[in-house]
């Protein structure tokens, strides 16, 4: 099965191709650059490069978010555009999963969890742990802010912290958690596509059926800024 898989939930993304479990190519940058400029011309290097046609892809694994409203909606267009033109199915992988996978050979006893930084002080987050080789979620995804992590962290566990999260909060959380916490080297704070493709593969075997592309939706976890402005606005209106 030749996999392409998406990660437009931030600056830094790309696009991977595998074939079962073998990385083929992958390309990842970071840059303010929006993806609609970048996304397709990376995809088409990757095809070039490995001498693969469109027609050869079998599913488009794409990151649901949380993260970017831009890049999620972006990334998921992209994808739902490419199935809808090929024969390939289509399924969406969760961005703090993706993100956590980065960590997945933390083999003691640890806690994983991923953090997302969403503005306004919070970050998107979730806690892990390993089984094998993969990562198991085994809370909610939620968006909350720093100092609440630490409420649904069981007590004496030792956590390792990665993402984006900690360029703004990495001085609290170590102050929260003191010896609890590690934070893995930041080479491994974005989520990557090649772990996208890998995890699609996993809920493939695990039974996930591919997703509709009329019904796939971003994870947003919260409203845009914009949206809960309006909301707001239309609460107070008279009646």
């Amino acid at each position: 099965m030749l996999t392409l898989a998406l990660e437009t939930t931030g600056m830094t993304g790309g696009v991977a191709l595998l074939r079962d479990d073998e990385l083929l190519g992958e390309v990842v940058t970071g840059s303010k650059s929006t993806y609609s400029r970048r996304l397709i011309k990376a995809v088409m290097y990757l095809l070039d490069e490995l001498e693969l046609s469109w027609k050869e892809i079998d599913l488009v694994a794409v990151s649901i978010g949380p993260g970017s409203f831009t890049g999620l909606r972006i990334g998921l267009a992209t994808a739902k555009g490419l199935c809808l033109s090929t024969s390939a199915k289509l399924l969406g992988v969760p961005t703090l999963d993706i993100l956590a996978q980065n960590a997945c050979l933390n083999l003691k006893e640890r806690l994983i969890c991923p953090l997302i930084d969403a503005r306004r002080k919070q970050v998107y987050t979730c806690l892990y742990e390993t089984e094998g080789f993969f990562v198991k979620r085994i809370s909610e995804y939620v968006v909350c802010r720093p100092e609440e992590i630490k409420g649904f962290v069981p007590e004496k566990k030792e956590v390792i912290f990665l993402g984006n999260g900690l360029l703004s909060y990495g001085d609290k959380l170590r102050e929260l958690f003191e010896k609890r916490a590690t934070f893995a080297p930041n080479n491994l704070w974005y989520p990557k596509p090649s772990n996208c493709g890998l995890l699609a593969k996993k809920m493939i075997l695990d039974g996930t059926p591919p997703h509709d592309p009329d019904r796939l939706v971003p994870l947003y976890l919260r409203l845009s800024e914009a949206e809960e402005k309006r909301r707001m606005q239309s609460n107070e209106a008279p009646f």
